[in-house]
């Protein structure tokens, strides 16, 4: 029967889960532990409510000898098992009798094979009696039984064709399924996880149409529509390509436009999540970040175009129902096709902390401030207990910008890889084909290559200090050629030559400084100088460049003062649950 409304308590680690008015079709999604499994096998436990199929987590699946004899002495009904609590116990087939729940391994899917075999007993039996009953059958004039589940597998699984039951051999029956269009034929048992977990999930919403099909071939009469059915399936994209799983979502969709039939899933695919809208998208909050009695369930946005923001904001639904502090860091998302190393994978080389939040990347220096601040607004809505703060880098030594902001104590991340020591132990599988002998090898290598960069970085200090100057045409539009000349002095004028000058000889000043006090590796160009430092030294090793700065972040790790930053930046981020009022705090100068 259809689930129209519930609410849940006291399980396990839900303490309350409610939802009013539950759609055709629910996704539920949240982090780990929070409660989706228990949740769905509750509903499957509610009192008052049959016809409820389930389809738990751990699905197993084993080799199964059909023989004839078995079909014929016991019927079995696949949906039928699935609305069992427990396993039940079968003649011929191997399974473990024991409670399906979420916890321990689910042996239904090994009725399956079973079942499809005792609906060709049963189509020849009707077949038997359709023509004792009226002396002849017409080429043509009966139904195919198995229309459905070819159709099925022509939508989701164009590549895979039912053929047959092969009872041929009474003691081996076979399930034969043609593949690839080659003529191609195997058993069902060879089918791959993903194509029998596709039959799995949606035969027992076939069975009933099948056997009423059988039902028609054999007295002419159609079969009465089956009662409305609430199917929970427990993390559906199990064994399926991504595109795949967007198949069967859609398929689910056409299902349930029907009035007599419910899916309730649960489910952690990023596919699924992006492609469910917002009526059916659902999270389950873990209990710890919402307050004493609050419903943990709530629908994660109200509207297509709130839930296109999220979408937009946080870059993935993933992001926003992951339920942990955001921490935005500069840069750009990396493509599924790029070889770049990602500031967030440095991120998380550098302190394993960094798992315990979700990192976006938010573009440019600017654009995170604006994001930690849209984010701030945003997340109320899912958890007080959440924030979001920036990482971004010091650059030129620049002061906190606000107070959901840190600043690294170096000019960038990869400065924190400007060691001699992690770089040493980074390049050991290669050590023998960059001509260093030693670290103090290497050492001088790379006081060779901030060297050599210094006017380049005197010329970054310059520009950075000069800044941009921007015109904007404002009404009245006749006074707009008096604003550009007036803009234009301005403009003339701060970069003047004079100007410019007077700007480089500081800036040139400060990096003579920085050489002096031993600085550079920490407020140099951290990227260029590693970029030359691997141009020079590695590039003809073979040892490949992304490789060389995840190694060389796992080793930074180790050092005391990118350990202390870092704990004491999560020390205050995660025990706190809310922005830092002054990012000075936790700063500090890697050694």
């Amino acid at each position: 029967m259809r689930i129209s409304a519930f609410e849940i308590r006291n399980q396990r680690s839900v303490t309350l889960a409610k939802c009013e008015q539950v759609p055709r079709l629910m996704v539920i999604t949240g982090p780990n532990g929070s409660g989706k499994s228990t949740l769905l096998y509750a509903l499957r436990n509610v009192k008052g409510r049959d016809h409820i199929l389930y389809v738990g987590p751990h699905r197993s699946t084993r080799r199964q000898q059909v023989q004839q004899r078995h079909l014929i002495s016991q019927p079995l009904l696949f949906e039928s098992m699935l609305c069992q609590d427990k396993a039940q116990s079968y003649e011929g087939i191997q399974v473990v009798q024991g409670v399906r729940d979420p916890w321990s391994a689910d042996d239904s899917a090994n009725y399956l094979k079973h079942s499809l075999c005792q609906i060709e007993i049963e189509r020849q039996q009707a077949i038997a009696a359709r023509y004792e009953r009226d002396n002849e059958i017409l080429k043509g004039s009966l139904p195919d039984p198995w229309r459905p589940l070819r159709d099925l597998a022509g939508s989701l699984l164009p590549h895979l064709r039912f053929a047959r039951i092969d009872n041929s051999n009474r003691d081996q029956i076979r399930c034969v399924w043609q593949v690839h269009g080659k003529g191609t034929e195997v058993d069902f048992d060879d089918l791959s996880s993903g194509e029998k977990s596709i039959i799995q999930m949606f035969f027992p919403l076939l069975e009933h149409q099948i056997r009423g099909i059988l039902k028609e071939v054999q007295t002419g009469q159609a079969v009465a529509d089956r009662p409305d059915t609430c199917v929970l399936i427990d993390e559906p994209e199990l064994h399926l390509h991504p595109n795949l799983q967007v198949k069967v979502f859609d398929y689910l969709r056409v299902l349930t436009a029907s009035e007599g039939t419910q899916v309730i899933i649960v489910s952690h695919s990023p596919t699924i999540v992006e492609h469910a809208d917002f009526e059916e998208l659902f999270l389950l909050r873990p209990v710890e970040l919402i307050p004493t009695g609050d419903n943990q369930l709530v629908q994660i946005a109200s509207d297509e175009d709130r839930l296109r923001v999220l979408r937009e904001v946080f870059g993935t639904t993933s992001n926003v129902t992951a339920m942990q502090p955001v921490v935005i860091v500069e840069g750009i998302a990396q493509g599924t096709m790029s070889t770049t190393l990602s500031d967030r994978k440095l991120y998380r080389a550098l302190c394993k902390d960094f798992d315990a939040v979700t990192v976006i990347p938010g573009g440019g220096k600017a654009e995170c401030l604006k994001l930690v601040s849209t984010l701030n607004n945003l997340l109320p809505v899912l958890s007080n207990s959440l924030v979001a703060v920036a990482l971004l880098d010091r650059d030129m030594d620049e002061r906190p910008l606000g107070p959901s902001t840190y600043l690294l104590p170096v000019s960038m991340i990869e400065n924190f890889l400007l060691d001699p020591l992690p770089l040493w132990e980074s390049v050991q599988s290669v050590v023998e084909k960059t001509g260093f002998a030693t670290i103090e090898d290497l050492t001088t290598a790379l006081d060779a290559v901030l060297g050599d960069i210094s006017s380049e970085e005197a010329d970054r200090r310059t520009k950075a200090a000069l800044g941009t100057y921007f015109f904007r045409p404002e009404s009245p539009i006749d006074r707009i050629p008096d604003q550009a000349a007036a803009a234009s002095g301005i403009l003339l004028e701060r970069y003047s030559g004079a100007s410019v000058e007077a700007v480089h000889q500081e800036s040139v000043k400060r990096v003579g400084t920085l050489a002096e006090a031993m600085r550079r590796r920490e407020h140099f160009h951290g990227k260029k100088a590693l970029e030359l430092f691997y141009q020079r030294h590695l590039h003809r090793t073979g040892l490949p460049k992304e490789i060389f700065k995840f190694e060389a972040a796992r080793h930074a790790r180790e050092r005391k003062s990118v350990r202390d930053f870092f704990e004491e930046f999560f020390k205050v981020l995660l025990s706190r649950g809310a922005p830092v009022a002054d990012a000075q705090q936790i700063e500090g100068t890697p050694k």
